[in-house]
C-alpha cells in the first residue's frame, strides 16, 4: 500500500496523472513543444537562496537527461509569457488583414474551383449517370444474351463509383472549409472585441488563440495560431 502511495506521489511531482497525461492547469501545458525533439514543456519550480524562479523544461531532458534530447533549453515563465503577450498584440495590430484574409477565404469557397469538378456539377453527372443505368438494365432485360450491353453496365457502374467517391471527397472538402470558416470569423470577431490590445497574459486568451508554441532555441520560440497556417517566430528576452 505505501508503495502504490509513493508512486502516485512521485507521478503527480512530475506532472503526470495516473494515466500518464500532463496537467491542463496551465494553457502552455497543452501547447508548449520542444522544437528538438517534439517533446511537450513541463513548468518546474526552482529554488535557490530562498528565492523561486518558474521555468518550463522538455519533459524528455527532465525524464532521460540528454539521451534523446540533447540542446533543448529551460525558458522562464515571465519571458514566454511577456514574448506570447507580444505576439498576441501585434496579431490585434494586424486584424483589419485577418479580416481581409477571411473574407478573400470566403470568397474562394463561395466561387467553385476546377470548372466541372464542383459538387453541383457532380451530382448532376452522377443524375445522368444513374439515369443512363435505368435504361441500359431495361435492355439487359430484354436482350439477355447481349454481351455488349452486359459489359456497358459494368463499365458504367465502375464510373458510377469513381465519381460516388469523388462527390464523397467534394463533401467533406465543403464541411472543412465550413468548420474552418467558423473559427476565423469566431477568432477575427474576437480580435474586434479586443482592439485595444491585451494587457497582461492570460492563459484563457491562449486557449482561445493559439494552437501550439515551439521552443526553436533559448532566444525564439514559434507561435502557430488556431485557425490557418499562420505562425510568427517571436525573440524571447
Amino acid at each position: 500500500m505505501a508503495r502504490r502511495t509513493s508512486k502516485r506521489k512521485i507521478l503527480q511531482k512530475s506532472g503526470k496523472t495516473e494515466q500518464g497525461k500532463y496537467s491542463a492547469k496551465y494553457a502552455l501545458s497543452e501547447r508548449l513543444v520542444c522544437g528538438e525533439c517534439g517533446s511537450p514543456y513541463k513548468r518546474c519550480t526552482w529554488a535557490r537562496n530562498d528565492v523561486k524562479r518558474i521555468v518550463w523544461r522538455c519533459v524528455s531532458r527532465l525524464e532521460f537527461g540528454k539521451k534523446y534530447c540533447h540542446n533543448s533549453p529551460s525558458m522562464a515563465e515571465d519571458k514566454l509569457h511577456t514574448a506570447i503577450l507580444t505576439v498576441l498584440n501585434r496579431v490585434v495590430e494586424a486584424s483589419d488583414g485577418l479580416q481581409d484574409e477571411l473574407a478573400e477565404t470566403l470568397r474562394m469557397v463561395c466561387t467553385p474551383e476546377g470548372g466541372g469538378n464542383n459538387l453541383l456539377e457532380l451530382e448532376r453527372e452522377l443524375e445522368v449517370l444513374t439515369a443512363r443505368q435505368n435504361t441500359l438494365l431495361d435492355q439487359v432485360l430484354a436482350n439477355m444474351d447481349d454481351l455488349t450491353i452486359t459489359e456497358q453496365l459494368k463499365a458504367l457502374l465502375e464510373e458510377k463509383q469513381h465519381l460516388q467517391t469523388q462527390i464523397d471527397a467534394a463533401k467533406k472538402e465543403a464541411a472543412n472549409r465550413i468548420n474552418e470558416d467558423s473559427r476565423m470569423a469566431e477568432y477575427t470577431a474576437y480580435l474586434e472585441e479586443h482592439l485595444n490590445g491585451f494587457p497582461h497574459y492570460d492563459d484563457e486568451i491562449v486557449r482561445k488563440m493559439i494552437e501550439r508554441v515551439t521552443v526553436v532555441d533559448e532566444e525564439t520560440i514559434r507561435i502557430k495560431f488556431r485557425y490557418g497556417d499562420w505562425e510568427i517566430e517571436q525573440t524571447v528576452c
